[in-house]
């Protein structure tokens, strides 16, 4: 009589703690991820209303940048053309 008593609680606290509780965590998996990423934006539609830089051409660009960096003490590499060789000689 104990062990059929014993067998039926144990069946019931089986069914009643895990089997219950796994597919509510399933649906929700990543709810909080993609919560906390949702609350970091600002506007959404803001790509969408980005506007061009008209009229600045590369050398002024490259002229602020390097005013920029020269203002905080950085040294700005100029850039160069790269060396291109072409060995004409094969197998010799």
């Amino acid at each position: 009589m104990k062990a059929l008593l014993l067998m039926a609680t144990a069946a019931l606290l089986s069914q009643a703690g895990c089997t219950s509780t796994a597919p509510g965590w399933e649906s929700r998996f990543g709810d909080a991820t993609r919560q906390a990423g949702a609350a970091q934006i600002i506007d959404l539609n803001a790509p969408s209303r980005r506007a061009d830089a008209q009229g600045t051409d590369g050398k002024a660009v490259a002229g602020a940048m390097k005013a920029y960096a020269e203002s905080y003490g950085y040294a700005v590499k100029e850039a160069t053309t790269p060396a291109v060789s072409i060995n004409t000689s094969v197998g010799k």
